[in-house]
């Protein structure tokens, strides 16, 4: 578990306590007393952290994370059944529901994560990264849905699809569809022409693991996930279920700004790096907000949020074929094509888009792995180079160009320079082997005299 994941635990459950202290603190107490072997483990777990200060955090959160969190679910449930009954608590309910709800799913992918850790590197090896991804996105939907099943039924006794909204009522079908799908349009198309339009594309964690995966198909599974799962859980958790929690107990306008920042900060992670997208996921998040509040159907938002996936995705495609058909045709058919087409397609979308400084980049890797036109290639990489001085696939590909003009001092010097940085595990790997290679390539030369 992370430092991160345990502390956001700790300080969810330090509020839940205050919330059940508050209602009812003697029923608390009664729930929550621990006997005296308790007490004596926790202070001999504590005591072995100070004596071992290097397996003072592994030991530490593994006995909260291990016996702490799971024992105060337990009885924090066996409270929740106690206080059952009286209607003039409604609102508490609520908010015991949904805070609970977090508590188990936050803990409920920490062990989740912890499991992956282990089982993945047996069978998946190098599609560690985008595997977890998938294994993890599917069962974080699955637990959180069910999860929001169950805590929705505190709503009324009707069918779960009515209890979070995603029947259209009486409303019109203009206001729930249309005026939806044309939001969707435009903010997709919004996202993408900002997007393209610059010339340089920002690092970011998901774009990572995607640029490093080698699996078609995992790669093409985690689209479908993104277009097909993700609009409707997401929308179902955050405008449908916590909406009307937040409504009922805070009020409309503090739910609109609790959950479209929630849904924001949620995305961060992935898009960190890249302030545009975390910009423009921070808007949509508060226009599907807006939307559900005024059409007053979880359906409106869906659908929003389904033609703005698709539309992000599918508009640049078109925008590329517009702009450089050359360069559209080099990376759809790479694979296929020998390196002698390469070259010349990259060709023409540098003379077609002078400012693109992958096709620079693409470029002089091709002249790299041809052994070819090394002065020019890596002409051509100092281009890409002062569009996105700190872009690892550059740095990367300068350093393999001046390995084989033989400047090794320099290569090597750029690979320890990208070797700290933050990459992932198999990157930092790849780093270091070529920094190896460098190393015995420069030990077998010969002594100058």
């Amino acid at each position: 578990m992370s430092f991160t994941v345990l502390i956001i635990l700790m300080v969810l459950i330090y509020f839940d306590i205050r919330m059940f202290k508050k209602q009812n603190k003697v029923l608390f107490d009664q729930t929550f007393a621990a006997p005296n072997w308790m007490f004596n483990v926790t202070v001999v777990v504590l005591a072995l952290t100070v004596i071992i200060p290097s397996g003072s955090w592994v030991a530490g959160s593994l006995f909260i994370f291990g016996f702490v969190i799971p024992l105060y679910i337990v009885r924090r449930d066996r409270l929740t059944r106690l206080l059952e009954g009286d209607e003039s608590l409604y609102k508490f309910y609520l908010s015991s529901d949904a805070q609970g709800l977090v508590i188990i799913w936050l803990y409920s992918m920490a062990a989740i994560g912890f499991i992956l850790r282990q089982i993945l590197p047996i069978w998946l090896s190098s599609q560690l990264e985008i595997g977890n991804l998938i294994i993890s996105a599917i069962f974080s939907s699955s637990i959180i849905f069910f999860l929001v099943f169950s805590a929705s039924r505190r709503f009324s006794n009707q069918d779960f699809l009515t209890r979070i909204g995603l029947k259209r009522g009486n409303q019109s079908v203009f206001k729930v569809i249309i005026i939806p799908i044309l939001l969707g349009l435009f903010f997709a198309y919004l996202s993408a022409k900002l997007i393209t339009d610059r010339q340089i594309q920002p690092d970011t964690p998901l774009g990572d693991i995607l640029n490093t995966a080698q699996s078609a198909w995992a790669i093409m599974l985690f689209f479908l996930l993104a277009l097909g799962m993700a609009p409707f859980v997401e929308e179902v958790i955050f405008r449908g279920y916590f909406f009307r929690v937040i409504s009922e107990v805070k009020g409309r306008m503090f739910a609109i700004c609790f959950i479209a920042l929630s849904f924001a900060f949620l995305h961060v992670g992935q898009y960190w790096g890249d302030w545009l997208a975390i910009g423009m996921i921070t808007i949509l998040g508060f226009v599907l907000t807006l939307l559900r509040a005024w059409t007053g159907t979880t359906l409106s938002s869906v659908i929003t949020h389904y033609v703005y996936n698709t539309g992000v995705t599918v508009i640049p495609f078109f925008m590329i074929v517009f702009a450089n058909p050359a360069y559209l045709k080099y990376q759809a058919y790479y694979p296929s094509l020998d390196a002698k087409t390469k070259i010349i397609l990259l060709k023409e979308s540098i003379k077609k888009e002078p400012d693109l400084a992958d096709a620079y980049n693409d470029l002089a890797w091709q002249y790299a792995l041809e052994n070819k036109n090394l002065d020019e290639a890596l002409s051509l990489i100092d281009t890409a180079l002062s569009f996105d001085a700190s872009n690892i696939a550059y740095l990367d590909t300068k350093a393999e160009i001046l390995f084989r003009l033989g400047r090794d001092k320099e290569s090597l010097e750029i690979r320890r320079k990208i070797a700290a940085m933050d990459l992932s595990k198999e990157m930092k790997q790849d780093q270091l082997d070529k920094i190896q290679k460098l190393k015995k390539r420069k030990q077998s030369l010969p002594n100058p005299h």
